[in-house]
């Protein structure tokens, strides 16, 4: 009777063994996806997101073991530098699958027969003509994971910038003329403000979203405009021409919020070099002839300022993209250096190196002219009511737009 029972208890652990061991066969089957990244870099997130936190960067050639698959991304195991693993997701564009679960025969389940052994099979790479992507929009690219690269921007657009006291100098020799004549003005003295731009940047990735950005750019521009005193039958007439080239070295942030839309703040550290001319032409009526004097100034300097910006990006291939972009800038240089060249109808000539001065100053009456000109010590002559070193205000925006090359 005894042994009756021993032998009924080892037939019931003996079928309970095997069934553990036929559930354990069954349950393996449902993961153990081997993947290969096949990007420069895939991003490992926290959620099936790309907006998720990054857990991990693997780089190419990298494999992995997928648990399974979620819609786009593959849920895998990968393992924290305290030790132990944690779960994560790669999106499916950024690898390829190596080798498949192995899966379990339904007729094999069915008959109550324990499966055989599967062999994982090797996937074959499937090897795809290059082909020309069409033109995608922002909405269109905006659930796919892409890799950060370095890339660089070419840029062409207009600047606006306030200038002060160069705008200033030019328009107050010509109330000057107009007061020290009694005549009456005929024309409008047009102040520099706007110039041309181009440029180019290296933007550099540094985690999800954000680039240093690495820049120059160079701009240009100059106002001309005259001014005739009309007298009696006799005109004199007055010329000017302001011009201002500036480069600035720009190093800034850029943050992507979204994928065709970033931030930027940055310093800008501007090398600019202004000029002036200013030119008086009056009839001489003992010489029967005309009288002119001319001023003909450079000066250079250098300073920092800061920008702050908003841009777009349209993707037009998968390197590719048009940029637009406005931004705010922020300088004001002084203590301008240069030489200043006179000359006038009688031959006479005279070249003034020193400093850029604003001089404030009268024609003899009450009221007071802003005028501009480098002078090798500040002026004390007679009229002259107050003297400080010139200042370029280069505040303003600036609008352009550039192609952007990822590499």
């Amino acid at each position: 009777m005894t042994q009756k029972r021993t032998a009924s208890s080892f037939t019931r652990s003996i079928g309970l063994l095997a069934f553990v061991i036929l559930v354990g066969t069954a349950a393996a089957g449902d993961g153990g996806i081997k993947l290969r990244v096949t990007a420069e870099q895939a991003n490992v997130r926290e959620k099936p997101d790309i907006m998720s936190a990054i857990l991990q960067q693997l780089p190419e050639g990298s494999t992995l073991e997928a648990e399974r698959k979620e819609g786009e991304w593959y849920a895998v195991l990968i393992e924290k530098e305290e030790g132990g693993f944690m779960l994560g997701y790669v999106h499916e564009s950024l690898v390829i699958v190596i080798e498949e679960a192995p899966q379990v025969q339904p007729q094999q389940e069915e008959r109550g027969e324990e499966p055989e052994p599967a062999v994982a099979k090797p996937v074959e790479e499937k090897r795809e003509e290059p082909r020309l992507l069409p033109p995608q929009t922002p909405l269109a690219s905006a659930g796919k994971e892409k890799t950060e690269r370095l890339s660089v921007a070419f840029w062409l657009g207009g600047r606006h910038a306030a200038v002060g006291d160069l705008n200033d100098g030019a328009k107050g020799l010509a109330r000057y003329y107009e007061s020290r004549l009694a005549a009456v003005a005929d024309g409008e003295i047009e102040a520099l403000h706007f110039g041309y731009l181009l440029g180019a940047e290296v933007r550099i990735p540094l985690s999800s979203g954000f680039f240093l950005s690495l820049g120059a750019e160079y701009s240009s521009g100059e106002a001309t405009s005259s001014v005739a005193f009309k007298e009696g039958s006799s005109e004199a007439l007055y010329s000017t021409k302001p011009w201002l080239r500036t480069t600035p070295i720009s190093l800034a942030l850029l943050y992507y919020p979204l994928r065709f839309l970033y931030v930027k703040a940055g310093l800008d550290y501007t090398f600019a070099r202004c000029a002036y001319f200013y030119r008086f032409s009056t009839p001489d009526p003992y010489e029967q002839s005309e009288f002119w004097q001319s001023w003909t100034g450079e000066a250079s300097s250098s300073g920092f300022g800061y920008q702050l910006g908003l841009g777009l990006e349209w993707p037009v291939g998968s390197r590719i993209s048009l940029l637009a972009e406005a931004a705010f800038r922020q300088g004001r240089l002084g203590d301008f250096e240069g030489e200043d060249f006179y000359q006038e109808s009688t031959k006479y000539q005279s070249r003034e190196r020193g400093t850029l001065y604003r001089i404030r100053a009268t024609a003899g009456g009450p009221e007071i002219f802003p005028l501009v000109f480098i002078r090798d010590r500040e002026p004390t002559e007679a009229g002259v009511l107050d003297v400080r070193k010139a200042e370029l205000d280069l505040s303003g925006y600036s609008l352009r737009l550039g192609l952007k090359v990822r590499f």
